[in-house]
């Protein structure tokens, strides 16, 4: 499970905050960091050697590119600071050192009045914690803050590499089996959730589910996404999303469970 934090969700870190930057940027000598490297708006940091040809810096050249083609959000320039570390150990010191009251997590995306910052430590799953956060940083540099079921699902369709996110994320087999089952998850539901505690594995799996649903389905359904996601970032309407599907979609229950049928279906052919 990814955590994103943000001053509405921990007053505490602003100071860290500040501290925190002022490390990133330093450019005196006795700098820890092995390796800094800018791309596009992403400034990595690393407490070890990080090589050009890395896999992971092609990938954060493409994620700003595919996110904001598939949501048509207006590129930004703003910084996103990409903090890495070679273990857990030195991972956590440093956490505890600058943010003491944030909840262990593997990866964290924090962000106050300014750029936004991206800590994680290198493992085998690292490029996925890191496409997860990323995609947090993305969807609310410019805008007001996405419903949190909003947020996380969509960093949950973000996280795995393009080619797997149509058939292939972990969630596609239970979503099926749900809807087998005769259940499907109320947007409501997913809108009443409001902190990072009351999401479980099934929020997270819901909320993937919707914006698969919504952006897979048909064009309507994803201009329907587009639209609210304008709406959010320009402030020009409150309307729930629950609200606009059972409007556009009179038949969403039925439309989400054929959805994931014939998904399932194209996949095992």
């Amino acid at each position: 499970m990814r955590f994103r934090i943000t001053v509405t969700i921990l007053s505490l870190v602003v100071s860290s905050f500040a501290t925190a930057i002022g490390k990133l940027q330093s450019t005196e000598p006795t700098t820890k960091w092995a390796s800094q490297k800018q791309v596009g708006r992403f400034h990595i940091h690393s407490d070890f050697v990080l090589p050009d040809h890395e896999p992971l810096i092609g990938e954060l050249r493409n994620i700003s590119g595919e996110v904001s083609q598939m949501l048509a959000i207006p590129a930004d320039d703003q910084p996103i600071h990409v903090v890495l570390f070679a273990n857990a150990k030195e991972y956590t010191r440093y956490i505890k050192c600058y943010f003491p009251t944030v909840p262990d997590r593997r990866a964290l995306y924090i962000q106050h009045r300014g750029p936004g910052m991206l800590f994680a430590h290198w493992h085998n799953d690292v490029k996925v914690d890191i496409r997860h956060e990323v995609v947090h940083g993305l969807l609310n540099s410019q805008s007001s803050p996405l419903p949190l079921w909003l947020d996380e699902g969509l960093a949950e369709y973000f996280e795995v590499i393009e080619q797997n996110r149509m058939y292939s994320n972990p969630h596609l087999s239970q979503v099926f089996n749900c809807t087998q089952l005769d259940y499907v998850p109320a947007l409501e539901d997913l809108e009443r959730l409001t902190t990072i505690e009351q999401l479980g594995a099934d929020q997270y799996r819901d909320s993937w589910a919707w914006v698969h649903f919504l952006l897979h389905r048909r064009a309507e359904t994803r201009q329907l996404l587009v639209q609210h996601l304008t709406q959010i970032r320009t402030a020009s309407s409150t309307v729930p999303l629950s609200r606009l599907v059972s409007t556009s979609i009179p038949n969403w229950r039925s439309e989400f469970k054929e959805h994931f049928r014939a998904l399932v279906a194209r996949k095992a052919e």
